[in-house]
């Protein structure tokens, strides 16, 4: 048990220094609640391998190598091969900022995205995820690939927004009606100002491999909801049918 145990808390404080930058050691161990000595020998571990770096002032960070690791990551997960295209003419189209995200841990996991024009302010990037009750590619995952009753038995529910949805009783009747009209609308319950459309993206077997999304201005996004649901839908099919030659 003990090498699983070193993993999981070699985990924990990748974890951290991932979503707060440069730590000391003691900021770690009262961060991820550790002793002091087990950090100092995990630090001495990740630096060893490439994975974390010390600094001059006795912080520690994540190295570089995690973007080459990152990038393989991506490259690896041929069925997305063709994603980056199709995104990029999504936005071309649209000119809204596109996304591409998977389910991983009851969390939406982005990909890959392209930037559109006239937002400067996104939660969601390559790398970074979204729970599953907020956002157009959340939602669109909870509604089409994950299993609704365990997530709202057992997840925690963030909120973004006054908009943002976290009663089991909003999030079944969200889950209701995205299916009925086959795609999600986000109206500003991740960022004030911002909305987002959401579509299912299929897999070989039919299942729901990923989400495809458009974010923008709120007041663009309602006016054009129904050309850009369409977009996204021509999308979703390109994505499929590029997966299902791999």
């Amino acid at each position: 048990m003990r090498p699983i145990k070193v993993l999981v808390n070699a985990d924990d404080v990748i974890e951290v220094l991932s979503t707060e930058g440069p730590l000391t050691p003691g900021e770690i161990a009262d961060r991820v609640q550790m002793p002091r000595p087990s950090v100092y020998r995990l630090l001495d571990g990740l630096n060893a391998i490439g994975l974390t770096e010390s600094l001059p002032d006795s912080t520690a960070r994540l190295s570089l190598r995690w973007l080459h690791l990152a990038d393989n990551a991506r490259a690896s997960m041929r069925e997305w091969s063709g994603a980056h295209s199709v995104l990029l003419d999504l936005v071309e189209r649209t000119g809204q900022t596109a996304y591409l995200s998977v389910l991983r841990n009851d969390e939406a996991v982005c990909l890959e995205w392209e930037q559109g024009r006239g937002i400067g302010v996104l939660v969601l990037k390559p790398g970074r995820s979204l729970p599953l009750n907020a956002g157009a590619a959340g939602r669109t995952l909870l509604a089409f690939g994950a299993d609704v009753d365990t997530f709202l038995a057992s997840s925690p529910r963030t909120r973004f927004t006054a908009k943002t949805l976290t009663s089991g009783e909003e999030l079944r009747a969200d889950v209701d009606k995205t299916r009925g009209r086959g795609y999600v609308i986000s109206d500003e319950d991740v960022t004030e100002g911002i909305a987002a459309l959401g579509v299912p993206v299929k897999g070989r077997a039919g299942t729901i491999a990923g989400a495809l999304s458009l974010a923008g201005l709120a007041s663009e996004i309602r006016t054009k909801q129904d050309a850009l649901v369409g977009e996204l839908r021509r999308a979703a099919e390109a994505l499929e049918t590029t997966a299902a030659r791999v």
